[in-house]
């Protein structure tokens, strides 16, 4: 057997370390636990290789299924066509007639505004622009892709795209407003250098915590998406940055930082698509060809073995993230230096790249050369969009285009699902995967301690404590005084404010948290006392000097009020759904899509009917749908189960904004007006001061929250249901040995944890006690926050809550502070409860356990 190179050996070559690598990932597999058998093996029609120029026939067949399901969708949303439909038995003509004359001009104006407009005036210009500004799209769409497609590579969910994206966007083009003086020869690398700076920070933060703590790259870079887009609104408000006639956006770029176009201002095409295809080659060679790429890949497919080859894993593991990082901060530069927004910066300049570069690089496999394809393809589809909906007759929104992206990217995942529709012989190809097949080893493997767990938690408490004393008790205004007051007006019974001095109370609660810090490197505390009681002690610090001396008492009572009821409780049903299908076996990714579609249904459902209930069980109907298809895929189908979840978020926001646009916001009467549950106040238990104003005033939504999370902590492990689910998440093979039905298990937790997601959806429309409507992307977010709240939570009922009540606290303190007067901008306020999350998560010991069938998928014989 080779001789494995050292990984100190200077003289060790890439491809001795490679072979050398090579031999012991493969004798170094058996160092680490194996996920649970699947069945299959070589004899699964999955196993076999795929033939030649099958996957290309794959992906086509794909194109055209997703094509011909969106002009359905076109065609039934069409008013005249929706007219003719009720007479269609009796007179099927002109239904037929213009049903295809719908789809026909939708698809032509998307042609013409993407490839070739037949109506162009003959110029160079005029022939390729739609051409150009395709391309022009194609280029961030890529270098997203090319960053995600990265992370997969090395084992990671790099779902974080969207706050590097903006991070290397703001970095150049503040470079590029900033020196104006100088050449342009030096002022545009300088700003594209700089924005790929802005970007590799942001994805090295991930990668760290990642690699330090053990805390899960969802989680980090979910906060850091959030992080990034409050900063940015503040940063855009600053007055080196904001535009003097219009305070929404930076200053202008200068023309010299501006990336020049390929073939002239008429054509949209600039240097970055060239970028773009270099970058992509680079790639290409990197991972095949360089030491580094075999680590990388290594390490994404085995971590373990890799470790025992003498691979860094943590090394590796920041390394692909800031390299991902890198790479998504490039796609902002394109945006920013190339004119996407009129060549300044604004709050919304990623315009959703991070994201739909997840689906680009899913439709590219992960690798360089097609993700260019996939990024032209959406690029195109883009380009065309924005030409359909302009089109005067035709007016189609451009969502539509987001819902065929959806499905294009679901049927090519799903090979099976194509052959059972389309009976082609040479159709194969084998299914997409992403990085879910490593979600257990890459959590709970990082690289080792150099300094002791209890040592760099409780150092890490000091150091914060004492930089909020520093900060806190110095400060002017802390020279006054603070209150907090625990009764709101109208209350049976009335308590005292509480006033009190500023600084003395700042400087107990900063050396109560040092002391607590210092306990913590001791032992003498275990880790979640000490992470709750620091967290505590300097909350109370931050909102003391927030409020000291503006006269502006903080109502604490609402803080906690408002941190259950209505914040968190989509958080907590969102998490709970999660935590019920992912014990057993299976990743929900899709909770964001249960939460907006529930929502949707409800809203729709409770304005027809007049019905707040029955807006609820259409709330209910739309979880449980996606939770069906979501099954369907991924426990018939194969599909992996991120992928599944990637594509229903994206297909879910794309058809619910589709229909708000056709249907409900022209007629919000008619679809977009239901009645909602009033605010019920439990006798006797409401009047209880503090904890009464708390848990018993609240929708009826609140109270079934309480049962469900009864029901769900008892269920999963204190009856024989909870048990079969568990171990069906654990070791479906030893469940099946013994009798329980792995398949039908599973079909049903993932049903049940659907009804729960769809339940807080319609919380949104129907729940909060105000009026409710729907509105565009309404769940903004919450469904990755509750997967956050899963895996912060160990994937435990109880945690999950307890990580959804520190979400919900930190937001309405937020707000609670902006009201009292803060010093800090309101945007930045918004940051808290981010910042916290991510605080707490790398503090926590990050080292947690998915079950260990999470996200396999299990197949009979």
């Amino acid at each position: 057997m080779t001789e494995p190179t050292k990984p100190n050996d200077p003289t060790g070559s890439a491809a001795g370390s490679e072979s050398a690598g090579a031999t012991a990932v493969s004798a170094g597999a058996s160092g680490v636990a194996e996920p649970p058998a699947t069945g299959g093996g070589t004899g699964s029609p999955l196993a076999r290789a795929p033939r030649r120029g099958s996957g290309a026939l794959l992906t086509l067949v794909s194109i055209v299924l997703a094509l011909i399901v969106g002009g359905v969708i076109i065609a039934l949303s069409d008013q005249v066509v929706r007219s003719e439909l009720t007479h269609v038995f009796s007179d099927p003509g002109p239904f037929f007639r213009d049903f295809f004359l719908s789809i026909r001009d939708a698809y032509f104006a998307l042609f013409k505004g993407a490839i070739y407009n037949p109506d162009n005036d003959g110029t160079f210009a005029g022939i390729f622009a739609p051409l150009g500004g395709t391309l022009y799209k194609a280029a961030p769409l890529i270098l997203g892709g090319l960053s995600v497609g990265l992370a997969f590579r090395a084992g990671l969910f790099n779902i974080g795209g969207e706050g590097q994206v903006m991070a290397g966007a703001f970095c150049s083009g503040f470079v590029g407003f900033t020196f104006t003086s100088l050449p342009a020869v030096v002022l545009l690398p300088f700003a594209v250098l700089t924005g790929l700076a802005g970007g590799v920070l942001w994805g090295f933060i991930a990668g760290w915590l990642k690699a330090r703590t053990g805390a899960h790259e969802v989680i980090t870079t979910i906060m850091l998406n959030w992080i990034a887009t409050f900063a940015l609104a503040w940063l855009i408000t600053t007055s080196k940055v904001v535009d003097p006639s219009n305070s929404q956006q930076s200053k202008p770029v200068a023309e010299a930082a501006r990336i020049p176009k390929l073939f002239g201002s008429g054509v949209l095409v600039d240097w970055s698509f060239v970028l773009a295809i270099v970058v992509a080659g680079w790639l290409v060679w990197l991972l095949t060809r360089s030491k580094l790429g075999f680590q990388l890949r290594a390490v994404g497919a085995n971590p373990a073995a890799a470790r025992t080859a003498g691979i860094s894993v943590g090394g590796m593991t920041i390394t692909a993230m800031t390299m991902a990082g890198g790479l998504a901060g490039l796609a902002g530069v394109s945006l920013a230096l190339g004119g996407a927004t009129s060549y300044s910066v604004t709050g919304s300049i990623s315009s959703n790249i991070g994201f739909d570069a997840i689906t680009v690089a899913l439709l590219g496999r992960s690798r360089p050369w097609g993700v260019v394809g996939a990024g032209l393809l959406f690029g195109a589809l883009k380009q065309g969009g924005a030409t359909m909906q302009a089109t005067a007759g035709v007016e189609v929104p451009i969502d539509i285009i987001t819902v065929i992206q959806a499905l294009i990217v679901m049927f090519v995942a799903a090979p099976m699902l194509v052959k059972s529709i389309v009976r082609f012989k040479a159709l194969g190809g084998s299914a997409l995967n992403t990085a879910t097949t490593n979600l257990v080893t890459t959590v709970t493997h990082v690289r080792k301690d150099r300094l002791p767990r209890n040592v760099f938690a409780g150092g890490m408490q000091v150091l914060l404590a004492a930089l909020a004393l520093v900060l806190f008790a110095t400060s002017r205004r802390t020279s006054g005084e603070a209150a907090l007051q625990f009764s709101l007006r109208g209350d049976t019974v009335q308590l005292p404010t509480w006033t009190y001095s500023a600084r003395t109370w700042i400087i107990i609660a900063c050396v109560a948290a040092i002391v607590v810090g210092v306990l913590r490197i001791l032992k003498v505390i275990g880790p979640r006392w000490a992470i709750a009681l620091c967290t505590v002690l300097l909350v109370f610090a931050f909102i003391t000097w927030s409020i000291a001396g503006t006269g502006n008492p903080f109502l604490a009572t609402g803080l906690l009020k408002g941190a259950l009821f209505p914040l968190a409780i989509p958080l907590i049903l969102g998490a709970l759904a999660g935590v019920i299908g992912e014990r057993s076996g299976v990743v929900n990714i899709a909770i964001e899509a249960q939460l907006l579609g529930g929502a949707f249904l409800a809203a729709v459902i409770g304005t027809v009917t007049a019905s707040m209930w029955f807006g609820a069980i259409g709330g209910l109907l739309a979880g449980l749908l996606i939770a069906g298809l979501l099954s369907v895929l991924a426990i018939k189908y194969f599909v992996d189960q991120v992928i599944v979840g990637v594509v229903l978020n994206l297909l879910v926001l794309g058809l619910t904004n589709f229909f708000f646009n056709k249907l409900l916001s022209p007629n919000p009467d008619g679809f977009n007006n239901p009645p909602t549950f009033p605010i019920w106040k439990v006798p006797l238990l409401s009047d209880i001061p503090i904890i009464g104003q708390i848990f018993f005033q609240g929708t009826i939504f609140l109270y079934a929250t309480y049962l469900i999370i009864a029901l769900a902590q008892f269920g999963l492990f204190h009856t024989r249901w909870g048990l079969r689910v568990r171990a069906v998440g654990e070791h479906p093979r030893a469940a099946d040995t013994v009798g329980i039905n792995v398949r039908r298990t599973r079909y049903r937790a993932v049903w049940l944890a659907g009804l729960v997601a769809g339940l807080g959806g319609a919380f949104l429309v129907l729940g909060t006690g105000s009026i409710g409507t729907f509105g565009l992307n309404m769940s903004n977010g919450m469904g990755f926050i509750a997967l956050a709240a899963v895996i912060f939570g160990r994937w435990n009922p109880l945690g999950a809550v307890a990580a959804a009540l520190l979400f919900g606290f930190t937001t309405q303190l937020a707000a609670l502070l902006q009201q009292a007067g803060s010093p800090i901008n309101g945007s930045l306020l918004l940051t808290l409860p981010y910042v916290v999350t991510l605080l707490v998560v790398a503090n926590s010991g990050g080292r947690v356990r998915a079950p260990a069938a999470d996200g396999q998928p299990y197949r009979v014989g």
